[in-house]
Order: structure tokens, then sequence, then C-alpha cells
């Protein structure tokens, strides 16, 4: 009965075990957050260039002149191109544009037809990985805005 009793009373290094069996999975789930998080900031990037982009384009006078400028400022906030990119390796071959005309229902003014640009881009994530390997492979992020042309006559 003594010896039961001395047995159950050794709890050294019990935190131990606990901490060395939930620190790998608490380390996983922490980087998976991390992970997508970094996603979700990519998404949101995106989508904050291609609205910079369409109201670059809903402005300008000749929209259908200035889409390389329109998308340089997706890209990189520049019309000229010249500053980072907002996403790493996101090109102007990641972006879609079109300018298409939609008839007025006489909601907006200007005529009979209402000019609206479309943007939208895919781009792949590469972040830490751990969300490429819950998704099964390959993630792509797509995103897309539109805006009516408000100077485009």
């Amino acid at each position: 009965m003594f010896l039961r009793c001395a047995y159950l009373k050794k709890t050294d290094g019990a935190v131990a075990v606990e901490g060395a069996i939930l620190f790998p999975l608490l380390a996983l789930m922490g980087y998976g957050i991390i992970d997508l998080s970094m996603m979700l900031l990519q998404t949101h990037k995106m989508e904050q260039g291609l609205s910079a982009g369409a109201s670059y384009l809903a402005r300008a006078q000749s929209p259908a002149l200035l889409k390389t400028q329109a998308k340089n400022v997706a890209i990189s906030g520049r019309p000229d191109g010249s500053g980072t990119p907002r996403v790493k390796g996101w090109s102007d071959t990641d972006i879609s544009l079109k300018i298409r005309v939609v008839p007025n229902t006489g909601q907006y003014r200007n005529g009979a037809v209402v000019q609206v640009v479309e943007f939208s881009s895919s781009h792949s994530y590469q972040g830490f990985g751990f969300v490429k390997m819950a998704s099964g492979g390959e993630l792509i992020i797509r995103t897309d805005h539109e805006e009516r042309l408000v100077s485009a006559r």
C-alpha cells in the first residue's frame, strides 16, 4: 500500500511531458494561422490594387489609351510602374482589363450607355505552405473589381 501512494505522489516532469506532447500541435496551429493571415493580406492587397487601377481609369478622359498605366497603378501604385509591387511576383500579365459598354436604364446621367471598367487578377499564393497542404495543391487567389467610368465620353 505504501508503494502505491508514493508512486501517485510523484509528479516531477509531468508538465514537461504534457508540453512535449502539445507543443508540436500548438506550433503547427500557430503557423497555420499565420499562413492563413498572410493569404488574406495578399488577397486584400490585390483587391486594393485593382480598385486603385479602376479608380485611375474611371477619371481619365481617354481610358482606352491608359490601360498599361492603370495596370501599373494596380501593381505598384504608380502609373510608370517604378514602385515595388504590392504583392511579390505580381505582374501585369496576371491582370485582365476590359472596358465594356452597358445600356443606361436611366439610373445614370450622360446618355444611353455607360462605360464600365472590369479588372480581374489571379496570382498563386506562395506563403509557408500550410494552407497549400490543407487545400491539397497549388493555391490561386482570384480577385475582381469593376467601376463605372465617370469622365469617359
